[in-house]
């Protein structure tokens, strides 16, 4: 949890092998959402794309190589200090660290504030109020280089986020979408998401897009038993035709990606 300072600081599916893949774009504009292109113009993408009122945090920590284990040490007893408060609403979804694709000695931790907006509000008033979690947030800023927040919602045919058991990776897949591409892209991924469950229902994780922070962002979250059950599941997926017309259909909506490999820490709610 940021909020105080939330800115920057310096069932198996048995298809488990693929053949060739080609690309085949469609122009089926079949509506998977419950509204039309044109509403966009006239709503936030938060109140057509989202599910419900929550917002979800997520905070990330470069810290110093030497000073990991004293990182790790000091953000299990902030994570403790939170949870005493009832007036800090964050509740700790999961918190990750790098395994590949990033800078190492980096922690991913992500929050859910279930009220939104008002449970944020809630949380900062607190925090001013709350002279120990102040002291402990302090006290743990000397081995962070670097820490950033945003401030997401998650899409409404997405899973929420929940707690996993036993050894998982995740792969978290971020996308910056080209401005005015976020309707496009939830089309098609509201089908998409569905041929990844049909894989298997416990890959997808939490797919969120940005309120505050790197505007037109998108995070698709996942969650494999390990590296080889990645490999096998994202195989797999291509066995379903369509999946062929979500990938050349949202590909041109994007102007940048990419892909991080995560492991729970100890004290993760999720593992």
């Amino acid at each position: 949890m940021s909020i105080l300072i939330g800115k920057m600081k310096t069932f198996m599916n048995p298809f488990l092998t693929v053949g060739t893949r080609s690309l085949i774009t469609t122009s089926n504009n079949k509506a998977w959402l419950g509204f039309s292109k044109d509403q966009e113009k006239t709503s936030s993408h938060s109140m057509l794309l989202s599910k419900d009122q929550s917002v979800y945090e997520i905070v990330t920590d470069t810290v110093i190589p030497s000073q990991w284990d004293s990182y790790l040490q000091h953000k299990k007893k902030l994570v403790e200090c939170a949870a005493s408060n009832q007036q800090l609403k964050g509740k700790l979804m999961a918190s990750w660290t790098i395994v590949t694709g990033d800078t190492a000695f980096k922690a991913v931790h992500l929050y859910k504030y279930e009220q939104g907006w008002t449970d944020i509000d809630t949380t900062r008033a607190a925090i001013k109020q709350d002279s120990d979690y102040q002291a402990l947030y302090t006290a743990g800023l000397p081995v962070i280089r670097q820490q950033f927040t945003e401030l997401t919602k998650a899409f409404s045919f997405w899973p929420s986020p929940d707690q996993r058991e036993g050894g998982n990776v995740y792969d978290i897949r971020s996308y910056s979408l080209r401005p005015g591409s976020m309707y496009d892209w939830s089309m098609n991924w509201s089908r998409g998401i569905q041929y990844r469950s049909a894989v298997r229902l416990d890959v997808p994780y939490a797919g969120l897009f940005t309120q505050l922070g790197q505007l037109h962002t998108i995070y698709h979250i996942w969650c494999y038993k390990s590296m080889a059950d990645r490999k096998a599941c994202r195989e797999a997926t291509w066995h379903y035709p369509e999946w062929n017309d979500v990938v050349a259909n949202t590909v041109p909506l994007v102007k940048t990606m990419k892909t991080r490999i995560l492991e729970p820490l100890d004290f993760s709610p999720t593992q």
